[in-house]
């Protein structure tokens, strides 16, 4: 009888399930869509009943897929996002929608604690390893209750998407964040383990109730019957604490100790590189994390929109190719047809740039809030293929600014490993290790968000002693993208029109008036 664990990664614009064994196989796989909704500009959230069904059919899908006994499957662990956050009422019923990671409401409060209001924002990034910004939960926490007082009176629990959906699940002891998670909202003491009374304090966000924090991998419950019904899970089935989906992915790469990095390209995008010390950026803009499960640190440069600007370049400008995907296959997926454009275009899209700040620029050496997303150089001879290709290459001309930044705190990058989405992507891949100038190795496993959580599963059920053990079985390189120095001058090109687009922008206070002039 094989042992088969099971990951969730329960992303912002879908789900993916996976079904592995303990050597890290991938045996079957389902995803799963599920929308955001844009009630306001710069707003984004989402309701649990979209996600809660998604997310039970993608497991009774993946398990299928598998053709295995489902009592074989022994653990399962979700991969969530960071920075989402609902109110539970005093019958643990959400009040509202969730406010998402993206969403930009909070950006006034930026700029009022960046001013001194509040707290010291050096002493705010001392504590939480997080610069004052729109991503993490603090400022959205402070808009509810100053915006919807009404709705922040009901509210007993703040809940995040690790112990919410762990609740969906039917987990027994379900109100628990893992480090990573609890880092995200910015209102965590990353070298203390725990909620910071200070910020809550400082910021007015007394009198409701946080979850406990337990370690990655904690066993919270076993699948009931109920739960079984809905999701193809056997009863009894392992329920344990998962992680932040950007520490699921890093797992999954293979990140527990100094001297890795990895770049994630999806929904989200940043380069990460762990270390075992709480070091802080001199110029306040990196993020420090916990790495949940290890419980060391991440540090981590930010890409808000990422591959979320590929996505909303296929939604707005790739009907064509979607159409034609779902006529005629390419495997229902349009970016095959996109990629295949992009590939006729040289490096340096014929001189066009596009800025992927569609919902700012994240931690990275441009943080800015009030940043958006801008083609520049266009002309009467702009092809789709070229704006296809300048949107690729500036979500990745971001990742570089980003891996600029801890280059600069001193940090060595020999290797970068690639997770996400866009790893799927033999040209993006080779576009990274083209920009970055160092190779990147592509991983035998892309779904790392699944990976990560299963293997998670894995050491809370105990096939693992601990996520040493996990990763060298579980984690392996496919190939080795290594740098095109025939390309190194077009994309260093490329890069000083990326910077010089962004800083004539901002410099001329055009961010700023828009967000004033909507």
């Amino acid at each position: 009888m094989t042992t088969y664990l099971l990951g969730i990664d329960a992303g912002t614009t879908g789900c993916k399930t996976s079904v592995f064994d303990t050597e890290g196989r991938m045996i079957g796989t389902d995803y799963r869509e599920y929308p955001c909704y844009y009630p306001n500009p710069g707003w984004v959230e989402q309701i649990p009943e979209d996600m809660t069904q998604a997310l039970y059919e993608s497991c009774r899908a993946a398990i299928r897929d598998a053709d295995v006994d489902p009592e074989d499957v022994k653990a399962m662990a979700m991969s969530t996002q960071g920075s989402v956050f609902g109110g539970l009422d005093e019958d643990e019923e959400l009040i509202r929608p969730f406010i998402g990671w993206q969403d930009t409401r909070g950006v006034d409060y930026v700029e009022r604690i960046r001013g001194g209001e509040f707290i010291d924002p050096d002493r705010l990034y001392e504590i939480s390893g997080y610069p004052a910004a729109t991503v993490p939960c603090l400022t959205k926490y402070m808009w509810l209750k100053d915006n919807e007082p009404d709705n922040w009176a009901k509210i007993r629990k703040i809940s995040h998407h690790q112990d919410f959906f762990l609740k969906e699940f039917g987990a027994d002891d379900w109100f628990v964040n893992d480090t990573a998670t609890a880092s995200r909202t910015g209102i965590f003491d990353v070298e203390a383990g725990d909620w910071s009374q200070e910020i809550i304090d400082a910021t007015g966000l007394t009198g409701v109730s946080l979850p406990r924090i337990v370690k990655a991998g904690t066993v919270v419950g076993k699948v009931s019957r109920d739960i079984s019904l809905l999701t193809g899970l056997a009863e009894g089935t392992l329920i344990c604490v998962g992680a932040m989906d950007q520490n699921c992915s890093t797992l999954g790469g293979g990140l527990v100790h100094d001297g890795t990095a990895v770049s994630v390209i999806g929904t989200y995008g940043a380069i990460y590189v762990a270390t075992e010390n709480s070091v802080r950026d001199p110029n306040g803009t990196l993020i420090v994390k916990n790495n949940s499960g290890p419980e060391n640190y991440t540090v981590e440069a930010a890409s808000i929109a990422s591959a979320s600007s590929y996505r909303w370049f296929r939604d707005t400008l790739g009907s064509l190719e979607v159409a034609m995907a779902r006529e005629f296959g390419t495997d229902g997926n349009p970016y095959r047809l996109l990629n295949k454009q992009i590939e006729s275009v040289k490096p340096g899209a014929n001189g066009l740039t596009f800025l992927p700040y569609l919902q700012g620029a994240g931690s990275g050496p441009r943080a800015d809030s009030f940043a958006r997303g801008a083609f520049l150089g266009l002309n009467l001879g702009t092809t789709k293929a070229e704006m296809a290709r300048a949107v690729m290459e500036g979500i990745t001309l971001e990742m570089r600014d980003n891996l600029e930044s801890i280059r600069n705190m001193g940090v060595e990058v020999q290797e970068i490993r690639a997770a996400g989405g866009a790893t799927q992507s033999d040209v993006w891949n080779q576009m990274q290790a083209d920009m970055y100038q160092v190779p990147v190795a592509a991983l035998e496993v892309s779904e790392t968000g699944c990976l990560g959580a299963a293997l998670y599963a894995g050491v809370g059920l105990g096939v693992y002693k601990d996520l040493d053990e996990a990763v060298s079985r579980a984690v392996r390189i496919k190939g080795v993208f290594q740098p095109n120095p025939d390309n190194r001058e077009a994309y260093d090109k490329a890069y000083g029109r990326f910077v010089k687009g962004y800083e004539a922008l901002s410099g001329g206070g055009y961010f700023r008036y828009i967000h004033d002039n909507k």
